[in-house]
C-alpha cells in the first residue's frame, strides 16, 4: 500500500466538525484468504454511544482496531470528523488520531503512580504544571479514585485498575473513545458498576464512544445503538429496544436473548391479521398482529416468541388450548431471583417461558401459556446461499 506523510493531529473544533464523528465506507480487511471485515459502512454521531456487539471472530474488535489506526484496511476509507484516516493510499498513525482506546488488558504501569499513570498522555500534549494536576484531579475524581493517587498499580484492585485505564484514556480529551471488551475480566459485581460508570463519563466528558462487546445485556444497557456483527458484516444497526424486540433475522433474535423459534408457513391473511400454521404441529395455527406480520400466503418462517412474552395461568387443561395458548407442564423451573425460568412441555413442542420472581410455580404445575398475537415476532426464511 502507497502511504502519504499523514498530517500532526490538531484539536477537534466545533467549526471544523461535521455531525458525523466516524464515517466508514465498505471497510474490509484481509489476513490472506479470510476475510475478517467485509465491506462494512457505518456512520457514528457526534456524541453517540454506539455498542458493536457480536460473537467472537466476527470482526468487531478487528473493525475497532481499524479505527484505531492499528490495523490498516485492504479496502474501504475511515474518516473521523470528517478527515480522512485511511484509504487506500493513507494511513494516519494512532498517535495522530484525535482518539483514545482502553484495552481488554488495564496496561498499568507498574513502577508510576495512579497520578502518573493518568497524566502520562496529559504531559505528552504538552499540558504541565497547575493545568496538568486540575486535569488529572478532575479526571480521578470522576472515576472515584482521587483518594489513590499516590498509590501504584499494584496496590490496587482489578477494578481500580480498569477505573485508571479509562480514566489515563479520558484525561487527554479525546474527541472519540474506544473500548475494546474493558470488562471482560472482571466478576459480574465490579462489571455492573463500572458499566454505569462508563456511561455516566461518555455524558459527563462530552464524548463520542465505540463500545465492542460480545456481552448482550453490557450492549443493550449502556449504548444508543448497537450495531450486531456477523462474519465481518452488519446483521442489523437499531437501538437496543428494536434490536430485542423487532430483530431481523434469526441471528439477531437467537444472540440478543433467549427465543421460542417455531417453523411456520402463512395460511391467512386477513385485514388485520395473519394467521401461520405450525409445521411441528398439524392442524394448528397461531394468529399475528402488527405492522410485521408476513402477507403473503405460503410464505415460510418462523413464529419466534420470547420466554417473558407468555402469559401464564397454573392449573389450565385442554378445554383451555385455544388459539395462541399452549397447555402443558412445568418440567423445569429454575429460581434465579427476579425470575423464575421455566420449561413447559406441551407434548408437541417444549416452551422456554419466564415469570415473575414472586410466582409461585414450580415443577409438575400444569399450567397454560398464552401469547398476544402483536408481541409474536415474525421471521422470514433466510436465504440457503452463503452470505
Amino acid at each position: 500500500m502507497e502511504s502519504r506523510v499523514a498530517p500532526p493531529a490538531r484539536p477537534v473544533s466545533e467549526s471544523t466538525v461535521e455531525s458525523a464523528a466516524l464515517r466508514a465506507e465498505d471497510v474490509t480487511i484481509r489476513y490472506g484468504d479470510v476475510t475478517a471485515v467485509d465491506r462494512l459502512s457505518l456512520t457514528v454521531g457526534r456524541g453517540e454511544f454506539t455498542a458493536l456487539l457480536g460473537p467472537s471472530g466476527c470482526g468487531k474488535t478487528t473493525f475497532l482496531r481499524a479505527i484505531a489506526g492499528l490495523n490498516q484496511l485492504s479496502a474501504g476509507s475511515i474518516a473521523i470528523a470528517g478527515r480522512p484516516m485511511a484509504d487506500g493510499r493513507l494511513h494516519v498513525p494512532p498517535e495522530r488520531r484525535p482518539l483514545n482506546m482502553v484495552f481488554q488488558s488495564y496496561a498499568i504501569w507498574p513502577h508510576l503512580s495512579v497520578r502518573a499513570n493518568v497524566g502520562y498522555g496529559v504531559r505528552g500534549q504538552g499540558i504541565r504544571g497547575r493545568e496538568l494536576k486540575d486535569r488529572v484531579d478532575e479526571t480521578l475524581a470522576a472515576v472515584g479514585l482521587l483518594h489513590y493517587a499516590d498509590r501504584y498499580g499494584t496496590e490496587l484492585s482489578g477494578g481500580q485498575q480498569q477505573r485508571v485505564a479509562v480514566a489515563r484514556a479520558l484525561a487527554t480529551r479525546p474527541f472519540l473513545m474506544l473500548y475494546d471488551e474493558p470488562l471482560s475480566n472482571l466478576d459480574a459485581g465490579l462489571r455492573e458498576q463500572v458499566r454505569e460508570q462508563i456511561v455516566d463519563l461518555h455524558h459527563r466528558f462530552d464524548t463520542t464512544t465505540i463500545y465492542v462487546t460480545h456481552d448482550q445485556a453490557e450492549a443493550l444497557s449502556m449504548a444508543d445503538r448497537v450495531v450486531l456483527m456477523n462474519a465481518g458484516r452488519i446483521e442489523q444497526e437499531s437501538d437496543p429496544r428494536s434490536l430485542y424486540h423487532r430483530p431481523e433475522s434469526e441471528f439477531a433474535a437467537r444472540f440478543v436473548g433467549q427465543i421460542n423459534a417455531l417453523p411456520a408457513t402463512v395460511a391467512e391473511v386477513g385485514e388485520d391479521f395473519t394467521d401461520v400454521a405450525l409445521l411441528d404441529q398439524p392442524g394448528r395455527t397461531l394468529r399475528l398482529r402488527g405492522s410485521r406480520r408476513p402477507r403473503t400466503p405460503g410464505a415460510a418462517g418462523q413464529a419466534v416468541v420470547r420466554p417473558e412474552y407468555f402469559e401464564v395461568t397454573t392449573g389450565g387443561d385442554a378445554s383451555d388450548d385455544t388459539r395462541n395458548v399452549f397447555v402443558g407442564e412445568v418440567t423445569r423451573a429454575a429460581f434465579i431471583g427476579s425470575r423464575i425460568q421455566c420449561v413447559v412441555a406441551t407434548g408437541a413442542v417444549d416452551l422456554a417461558v419466564e415469570v415473575s420472581g414472586v410466582r409461585e410455580i414450580r415443577q409438575g404445575d400444569r399450567v397454560s401459556v398464552r401469547v398476544d398475537p402483536a408481541r409474536i415476532i415474525w421471521i422470514d426464511e433466510q436465504p440457503s446461499e452463503e452470505r
